[in-house]
């Protein structure tokens, strides 16, 4: 009878182990397996490396890459290519690194560099801002010649631009080189992703949710309910909220500039003095006060980098009225300035996407109305499709203007002559001599004092407002404790995104 109690014993034990030990098993599965999830403003609308910006958004997404990439102290890095060698002016070798893969497992040789780089400098204009239209050639299996329509002095850094990712087009669609590949979609809304088992440390990575909110008050209910790993992009007064509550929130220097980009073909904005009365009109201490962060700009770059501007911006109100008097802009009964029996009306323009931008265009509204200007306003989704209609008058408008720590991509792009993203319409010989010569220097003085000089004559022609220089802020769970957010949003997934 003992015996057989023992025996019974036993084997309660051990089915008590089995069951605890299944159970602890099924806990470290679940763990494994449960998800990273990301809340921002946006998701990719549709798969198509060569359309605008949506090379950038792939990338942000952690599904694709540029050729180059800035890493996390600046320099600028490639999975591909092992050496740059200049042979003239115009004209480059690159020689590729063995071993990388496409996330079909397919090898990224000479033949799939060739053919992407081509595809997208013919296929995607603002791939062509900074030294014109490049062909690549096949010189060997991996080995690439790249020949420049304007001289540059950086091909590094012209790989680094957000256009230009390594893909390749097949039956089932597009395949790309990033950390992660698309397990499930819904266009503008959702993603969910599963590591790229070609690219290096995928075993150390897991699924990842990207969610779109437009709203960002849900964001952050989101996030305190446990459903966010990542908040990215929360308001200065919700970043706050959760500090206070005990959260983890980290406050990153955006390297992006808030603008107000100015269509200077427009009927009111065409006169350079109506440009300048605005922008002496505008208190920026203001915009840094409803943002609670950031600073003044002081040109068209980040005031970390070497090359930003050294623009002193004044507020002067009374003298802004003058200005608008002395062009003949006169108040009405109604508080608001008529010219010719014409009231001088604007069109503001931003996205929602960026809720800083929403935040100022309100403060703005109410200094324009100081000024005697009447203002309407229009948010849109996709703000670059409402730009290059060219009905806006002024936009507020968000861009890291040195994704590739490099001056040259911007300036070309927004402010050459006919450039590819320059909604403005302006054009300047001057800025297009300056942008010339500097595609002719080494980067270092001499460069960085043309750059300079291009902010300094653009303060003065007004195509563009100088803003804020922002700060941003992005809230995190404990899993996240170590995540560390760079360059703006351009690496918010990226490969060292791993699992815990």
């Amino acid at each position: 009878m003992k015996r057989l109690f023992k025996s019974i014993l036993i084997l309660m034990l051990g089915l008590f182990l089995f069951i605890s030990c299944g159970k602890k098993e099924e806990s470290m599965t679940n763990k494994e397996e449960k998800p990273i999830v990301i809340g921002q403003t946006f998701v990719i609308q549709a798969v198509e490396p060569t359309e605008g910006g949506t090379p950038w958004s792939l990338t942000t997404h952690g599904l694709s890459e540029t050729v180059f990439s800035l890493d996390r102290k600046g320099n600028l890095v490639s999975r591909y290519v092992k050496e740059v060698k200049k042979l003239d002016p115009l004209s480059w070798e690159l020689t590729l690194k063995e071993g990388v893969k496409f996330s079909d497992g397919s090898p990224v040789d000479a033949d799939a560099f060739v053919w992407a780089m081509n595809t997208i400098m013919e296929k995607n204009p603002l791939s062509n801002a900074t030294a014109g239209k490049v062909l690549f050639t096949k010189e060997g299996d991996y080995l690439v010649k790249a020949v420049v329509e304007r001289e540059t002095q950086n091909l590094k850094a012209l790989l680094t631009e957000w256009t230009n990712i390594l893909f390749k087009k097949t039956v089932e669609g597009y395949v790309f080189t990033g950390p992660y590949v698309i397990k499930e979609m819904e266009a503008g809304s959702s993603l969910t992703l599963i590591p790229n088992e070609y690219y290096e440390n995928h075993e150390k990575r897991g699924r990842v949710i990207i969610k779109a909110f437009q709203d960002i008050s849900a964001m952050k209910m989101a996030y305190e309910a446990g459903e966010l790993d990542m908040a990215f992009g929360i308001t200065p007064e919700i970043a706050e909220e959760l500090r206070k509550a005990g959260k983890l929130v980290e406050t990153i220097d955006a390297g992006y500039q808030y603008f107000g980009l100015i269509n200077t073909k427009s009927e009111f904005l065409s006169d350079k003095l109506v440009r300048e009365a605005i922008n002496l009109g505008l208190n920026r201490e203001d915009y840094i006060k409803a943002l609670r962060g950031g600073r003044i700009a002081t040109g068209t770059f980040a005031n970390y980098f070497s090359f930003a501007g050294e623009i002193s911006l004044e507020y002067n109100l009374e003298k802004a009225k003058q200005l608008l008097e002395e062009s003949g802009w006169i108040l009405n009964k109604e508080g608001f300035r008529e010219k010719d029996g014409r009231r001088l009306s604007l069109t503001l323009l931003t996205y929602n996407s960026r809720p800083d931008l929403k935040t100022i265009m309100q403060v703005m509204l109410s200094q324009l109305k100081e000024l005697g200007i009447e203002a309407k306003t229009s948010i849109v989704d996709s703000i670059d499709t409402e730009l290059a209609k060219g009905t806006f008058d002024l936009s507020l408008y968000a861009q890291h203007s040195a994704p590739t720590g490099d001056p040259s991509y911007f300036l070309n792009q927004f402010f050459r002559t006919g450039g590819a993203k320059n909604p403005m319409q302006y054009s300047s010989p001057k800025v297009d001599s300056l942008l010339d010569k500097m595609g002719s220097l080494e980067f270092g003085e001499e460069s960085i004092a043309v750059a300079k000089e291009i902010q300094r004559i653009l303060s003065q022609d007004l195509p563009i407002l100088y803003l804020v220089d922002p700060e941003w802020n992005v809230a995190l769970s404990e899993r996240l404790k170590d995540y560390k957010p760079y360059s703006g949003d351009y690496y918010i997934v990226n490969a060292d995104l791993y699992q815990k």
